[in-house]
């Protein structure tokens, strides 16, 4: 039934999509139009066909709460509770503590915008850390999708909202409700501004103005090229002097290429700040798409100081070793939900350990995972089996925003197993996000050295070579992504992405090659 979708049709389609909404869906994508549309229809009785359904869709007369409607099917809104603790941390300690009292709101209170909120975990959390520090915040949580503002507002949510390996939050400021169920304490939603707004709207309501800090997290690699640069500028103009933006590093490259922010290590959290007086260094330097050469580097030096037991002929350079009272909420009804499977125990065995332990992980048990992680490694089994275990717990840890206790862990791993394309990539990940370019770097080439079809670490040193101002470097990297992710299907997960797709990936990528080239 979505092949009588035509090919025609879909692509006005995704233009009317990237146009009025700013969000990008190339040919390789066109499947996820289609769906969206097959949903729709299926949803709504009044069209006997998709191909009607598309018909109404792009016709003038299409309803707004229709169109809202459908667009709500072409969003993605996976978020937790304090996600990314350690980009938190910096909030709270370094950024609104200090702003309190001094911010741009009603006496001084801090001004904070979560700009795509999805169904409130971001901006509840946001509320819950002004709280606990005894900070005055304007909190404003907008998202496009009308349907997870209706979520928010409810503020009942389930245990795979709480996949933070720290869970005390959830004792303090949430009443169990059903068997898999939390209810918010009423007091944080009240401290939180819900509504729903298109980024690519012509204006930002004045509500929106005068921001202290605005976080958008996962969110700039859905537009297209001219929607990044139109929502950051918007982003820019909504920020107070000396605010501050909140982004992922993997979108640290469409900021760079945007050029008006200025980077900004605090605490070891790469943060991007409003100065009118920052001019970003040149990065272009196409002569021949040739590496300059303080960034030429010999990859035999290494090979005099590491020993990989003969697994490997020579070694990359820079290869590094690294050794509240409970709240009185009223009890809604809510529909019982089924508690996760429960999986059986797999012995003593490391292998079978393993993969129960990611398992239970992927259900959002992440104590009960780095118990069966632990369990491996405290037993006798093979050294590459129990540095799996090592990096499985130093994932949860980055997760968890425990990044000085991920590195540890990544370091254990690399004792067992130096040949570990993937604890090279966390650790340099985890550098990354810290604001140490240069070690970052060096782990990076470690992955790509051991790994020469990594993806992910392809793309992030395209990403660290952008913020050393060498976009010949970058070209590089992101050429080689593209190339891999070619071979991939458009809607299958980038391994160690977070599970960002192929597709969504290859976009991001192509709006940073085409704005470096501009």
């Amino acid at each position: 039934m979505i092949n009588f979708l035509t090919d025609d049709r879909v692509s006005e389609l995704a233009d009317m999509v990237r146009n009025r909404f700013g969000l990008n869906f190339s040919s390789e994508r066109w499947k996820d139009l289609r769906s969206a549309v097959v949903r729709f229809q299926r949803e709504d009785s009044s069209f006997k066909t998709p191909a009607e359904c598309l018909e109404y869709i792009l016709s003038p007369t299409v309803g707004t709460d229709d169109l809202e409607q459908f667009i709500n099917r072409l969003t993605i809104g996976e978020t937790f509770f304090f996600r990314d603790t350690n980009a938190l941390r910096v909030l709270e300690y370094e950024i609104l503590r200090k702003i309190s009292g001094r911010g741009s709101g009603l006496n001084g209170a801090a001004r904070i915008w979560s700009t795509a909120c999805s169904t409130g975990e971001e901006p509840y959390t946001l509320a819950m850390i002004c709280r606990r520090s005894g900070v005055s915040a304007e909190i404003f949580g907008t998202d496009i999708d009308s349907k997870a503002l209706i979520k928010a507002r409810e503020g009942c949510y389930r245990k795979w909202s709480f996949r933070s390996e720290d869970t005390g939050f959830r004792d303090i400021f949430f009443r169990k409700v059903g068997s898999n169920s939390f209810l918010l304490d009423s007091s944080i939603k009240r401290m939180v501004n819900l509504s729903r707004l298109n980024l690519m709207d012509a204006s930002v309501p004045v509500a929106l103005q005068d921001m202290d800090v605005i976080l958008c997290r996962n969110v700039l690699m859905y537009f297209s090229s001219a929607g990044v640069n139109s929502v950051l500028d918007k982003l820019w103009d909504c920020l107070t002097p000396g605010g501050w933006l909140v982004a992922t590093p993997s979108e640290s490259g469409l900021l760079s290429s945007h050029g008006r922010f200025e980077p900004v290590n605090v605490g070891g959290v790469l943060l991007y700040r409003k100065n009118e007086n920052y001019v970003p260094e040149c990065r272009m330097d196409f002569d021949g798409f040739k590496f300059r050469d303080d960034f030429k580097t010999s990859f035999s030096s290494a090979a005099e100081q590491f020993d990989f037991n003969a697994q490997l002929e020579s070694t990359p350079a820079d290869f590094v070793d690294l050794k509240f009272p409970e709240p009185e909420i009223p009890v809604p009804e809510v529909e019982s939900v089924p508690e996760p499977p429960v999986i059986p125990r797999a012995g003593n065995d490391g292998a079978a350990l393993l993969k129960q332990a990611g398992e239970v992980r992927m259900h959002g048990d992440t104590l009960k995972a780095v118990s069966l992680y632990k369990e491996v490694v405290e037993h006798e089994n093979p050294r590459e089996i129990k540095a799996a275990a090592f990096l499985g717990i130093a994932g949860i840890k980055a997760d968890s925003g425990l990044t000085d206790e991920a590195a540890l862990w990544c370091a254990k791993a690399l004792e067992l197993d130096r040949v570990s394309p993937c604890a090279h990539f966390l650790l340099g990940q985890i550098c990354f996000q810290q604001g140490d370019l240069s070690t970052a770097l060096a782990h990076m080439r470690n992955a790509v050295f051991l790994d020469s079809e990594f993806i992910m670490a392809h793309f992030l040193l395209g990403n660290i070579y952008l913020e050393q101002n060498d976009s010949n470097g970058a070209l590089r990297h992101f050429r080689i992504s593209m190339q891999e992710l070619d071979k991939m299907d458009q809607d299958d997960p980038v391994p160690c992405s977070d599970n960002v797709t192929a597709g969504r990936l290859m976009e991001m990528v192509r709006l940073v090659q085409q704005q470096l080239v501009q």
